[in-house]
């Protein structure tokens, strides 16, 4: 019953402390003693309510740490794909922004910031599909041709020229269906851009979902989407949307046969070829005219040297052009400009006021990041990130420097290793050095008209990639994903940290234990800290350029290790599904790396307290209330708690075949067996699941 009291009370403390900004002078004051006390009670009960204390730690840690969490936060009852202190954190997140963009009259409103509001207005106001709605859609059609679905025996196949089409789309929209030129960050050397030949976005993004059999609910899901959009949006009879819908996945799955396997060991360098216009244009002639595709894509000529991505892309568009009929390329190609444009009104106002958020960061991600720091950032928040990237540095710099257990690498190394560990940066994805008078200067954004809106968003967003071309600006990311999950940028040797983050007491807060604070978030950040050194991160060097620095016979020992790792998570079984052996593995050397380093970490500062004498009441705090665990047992428990989650069946499915990482419950497995001091800590005996003789260990 008091386990009970205390999780029904960290919902109403948490919920006043997580909607008041910074800056609301009456927001509940969490510095009073009594409210820490409370925080700190309702942190042990959480806790200890997702555990299974009856569960072995060292047969399965994930089931002892994350036991009850899918009873209590089951996905089906709950109506979501998953569950997980991630996904409540980005709940958190959405729920700030969503009564950002509602509330009227804001004080902190700058005129971009109300273009952005009637850009999500006019999502919302999508209240039917009607013929309005269809006649938009047909222009955009129009303005490169023709539909053969629309036109029926009228349309004429000897005009349709595919790549003059996605050659036009691109220049005018920034849409390449099937294939195109785009322009990005020079990996080579990062102060220019750079042309790069490459396949289009899929739809179902990974290779893995188009070819597997197991993931066929994904295909058929895609196929119902598409003939949804025929019928409703562009007015097909069933029979056709769903003949035209087939042609369209059959398509698609031929193309993604020419993907990378994100389980293959390619890194950017692998993949992308540096080549003149003329030598690309004589690879591929006579079925792909090169120098027509880049020139009307880019608007001019005067290029010299471009990259192709992916060749075996390339390679396999010919042959599935040249037995498509043009009829299926063209229906193709016009459904992907579509559905660019195309939002169906949800089934309830709370769903559709989600999906508008969706949509709204796909083109605004970094507006509304930014729109949430000015409101809601936490000097202190702030400060303690700063400060734990401060302390993983320093403590990474030290093992680098003198531990034993990194002499696989020779000392020069070692010393290049340094210099690009002291060059690297972590920031918060504020964006508070942009321009967002001058990037949304040319957009009249109107709160009625969604279709226009995109439209006018697209074309000055195709205009100024254009632009990059002759500048040294990095193209600036609008991945929605960068508002929750952190990320290290190779070609910027930089930590990117969500805004998310920046909310306290959903995985840390300063009135925790430093041991949950070091067992999430500097977890987390060491992760992103070792993807700077893992198999794609270390062929960049201190400045963030492709250059492969490492000696021969550390890279060996490298290769070495990192076998060791493939071996292990290939033996790995989940939800009845044998993991593939991946020789990419570089979320799991992050994963093992990262926590070490975090652990590490801890320990320094554990033992820097000893040496204070007024160290001691931060030491007491690194027990809670009711919980007979140490600090270093609450690491591990924390460490694994974050990793807590439920999925439906088929996300799971999705999370074998599709996903860089390994299912969250052998993050867990995978991670701590392979850690001797996790051992000691929960006196596992030699030769238990969690204690293996064998170890796999790099960083």
């Amino acid at each position: 019953m008091l386990l009970f009291f205390y999780i029904c009370l960290i919902g109403l403390v948490l919920s006043a402390l997580s909607w008041a900004a910074p800056t609301d002078g009456d927001s509940l004051n969490q510095d009073t003693p009594y409210i820490k006390k409370l925080l700190r009670h309702a942190k042990a009960a959480e806790i200890e309510s997702f555990m299974n204390e009856k569960a072995d730690p060292c047969n399965d840690f994930y089931s002892f740490a994350c036991g009850n969490y899918s009873r209590l936060n089951s996905a089906s009852n709950l109506k979501v794909s998953a569950t997980g202190p991630f996904y409540s954190l980005m709940e958190g997140l959405d729920r700030k922004i969503l009564k950002m963009l509602k509330t009227v009259n804001d004080t902190h409103d700058t005129p971009e910031d109300i273009k952005v509001k009637h850009f999500y207005e006019s999502c919302l106001r999508i209240k039917e599909i009607n013929s309005t709605y269809t006649q938009k859609l047909k222009q955009l059609i129009a303005e490169f041709g023709t539909m053969p679905v629309l036109e029926g025996s009228s349309w004429q196949e000897n005009d349709f020229d595919w790549l003059g089409t996605t050659a036009r789309m691109s220049f005018r929209y920034g849409i390449s269906p099937i294939f195109g030129a785009e322009v990005d960050t020079d990996f080579a050397s990062n102060k220019k851009n750079m042309i790069y030949v490459a396949e289009q976005n899929f739809l179902l993004k990974e290779k893995s979902l188009y070819v597997e059999n197991a993931t066929a609910i994904y295909r058929d899901r895609l196929r119902v989407n598409i003939q949804f959009i025929l019928e409703r949006f562009l007015g097909l009879k069933m029979e056709l949307a769903n003949q035209t819908a087939r042609e369209l996945v059959d398509f698609e799955v031929d193309l993604a046969r020419g993907m990378v396997d994100n389980k293959e060991d390619l890194d950017f360098g692998d993949l992308a070829e540096r080549l003149t216009v003329s030598e690309l244009h004589e690879r591929y002639k006579p079925h792909l005219d090169i120098r027509r595709l880049i020139f009307e894509s880019m608007g001019e000529r005067d290029f010299h040297t471009i990259y192709e991505y992916n060749k075996r892309y390339q390679q396999n568009l010919v042959e599935v052009i040249k037995r498509t009929p043009k009829r299926t390329i063209a229906n193709y190609m016009f459904f992907r400009l579509v559905r660019e444009f195309v939002e169906t009104p949800a089934d309830n106002p709370e769903k559709q006021k989600q999906d508008c958020l969706d949509i709204t960061r796909k083109y605004f991600s970094r507006n509304l990041d930014n729109m949430f720091y000015r409101r809601y950032n936490n000097d202190k928040s702030s400060r303690e990130i700063e400060n734990m990237w401060r302390q993983l540095k320093a403590t990474f710099n030290e093992t680098l420097h003198s531990s034993p257990a990194l002499n696989w690498i020779e000392r020069s190394t070692r010393n290049l290793a340094i210099a690009k560990l002291q060059a690297m940066n972590l920031e918060v994805n504020n964006y508070v050095e942009v321009n967002f008078t001058e990037e949304l200067a040319d957009l009249n954004l109107q709160s009625a008209d969604y279709v226009e809106n995109v439209r006018q968003v697209k074309l000055v967003n195709a205009r100024r990639m254009l632009e990059l071309l002759h500048k040294a600006d990095k193209p600036p990311e609008q991945d929605e994903q960068l508002s929750f999950t952190p990320a290290y940028t190779f070609t910027e040797n930089t930590i990117r940290m969500p805004v998310a983050f920046l909310q306290p007491f959903y995985i840390w807060a300063d009135v925790y234990p430093k041991a949950v604070m070091f067992g999430t978030l500097a977890s987390l950040i060491g992760h992103e800290l070792i993807h700077g050194f893992d198999d794609s991160g270390r062929k960049f060097d201190a400045n963030g350029n492709s250059n492969d620095w490492w000696d021969e016979e550390s890279s060996s020992n490298f290769l070495k290790g990192r076998e060791c790792f493939t071996k292990q998570y290939g033996k790995y079984v989940y939800d009845g599904i044998q993991l593939k052996e991946s020789t990419s593995q570089a979320e799991n050397i992050a994963d093992n790396g990262g926590m070490r380093l975090a652990y590490t970490a801890y320990r320094k500062w554990y033992e820097s307290q000893l040496a204070l004498s007024n160290g001691s009441q931060d030491l007491a705090n690194e027990s809670l209330p009711n919980l007979q665990y140490t600090g270093n047992q609450l690491f591990f428990i924390s460490f694994a708690q974050f990793l807590c989650n439920d999925l439906l069946p088929e996300l799971k499915v999705q999370q074998v075949f599709a996903d860089t990482h390994v299912p969250d419950d052998l993050r867990v497995i995978g991670t701590l067996s392979n850690f001797d001091e996790f051992s000691k800590e929960f006196n596992c005996r030699a030769g238990s699941q969690m204690n293996p003789s064998k170890k796999c260990i790099l960083y």
